[in-house]
């Protein structure tokens, strides 16, 4: 996998409370892009006007991509015209210490399946490590997967969302794209079940 990309703003706004507002409306927007994790938004405590913004990104890619989007694509104007003065903006990694936390409220796909018949279990799994990577890891919403290996020789898919409409949504995205395609080629389905952490 990829190192998570964080994006980190500071900036003064022009009015505290119409700036929230057009933020908020903002990272409504920036969050169905691909590889979008999370947005989270401060306030100076201090200054009033005072903002920073942590942005997560599955990858460095979708991080530029989408702060050019915001720079100058006509949805973002109003959030443009908030801001009085940039104070940094730059894009970092860290180590992968759990960057995409799995909490109350996440949704989760538990796929059971088992390999066909002919099927080498190591090319079942190379192909499970490209689909994700390539692209279950980029989707909105997406938090992390697992997966597991049961004593009777089925395996089971952990498939970790922001919400269980997210996880819902990711599942039905499969159809379609190659890599996905590849993997099932490998497999028969036994079970799907979508859930929430409680």
């Amino acid at each position: 996998m990829t190192a998570i990309c964080y994006e980190i703003v500071t900036y003064k706004t022009k009015d505290a409370d119409q700036a929230d507002t057009v933020r908020d409306d903002a990272r409504a927007l920036l969050a169905s892009q691909p590889g979008f994790i999370a947005w989270t938004p401060f306030k100076g405590v201090d200054d009033a006007n005072a903002r920073a913004d942590l942005v997560a990104w599955t990858d460095h890619h979708s991080a530029r991509v989408a702060a050019q989007m915001v720079g100058n694509a006509a949805e973002f104007a109003d959030f443009r015209g908030s801001v009085a003065t940039v104070a940094s903006m730059a894009h970092y990694i860290a180590p992968p210490l759990d960057p995409q936390p799995v909490v109350a409220g996440s949704g989760i796909e538990l796929g059971r399946f088992r390999p066909k018949p002919g099927v080498e279990e190591i090319s079942m799994l190379a192909a499970y490590e490209a689909m994700v990577s390539r692209h279950l890891g980029h989707q909105p919403g997406w938090r992390r997967q697992h997966l597991v290996k049961l004593q009777d020789g089925t395996f089971i898919d952990l498939a970790f969302a922001s919400d269980q409409d997210r996880a819902e949504a990711i599942c039905a995205g499969w159809v379609g794209n190659v890599d996905c395609d590849h993997f099932l080629s490998m497999i028969e389905p036994v079970s799907m079940e979508f859930g929430t952490i409680l």
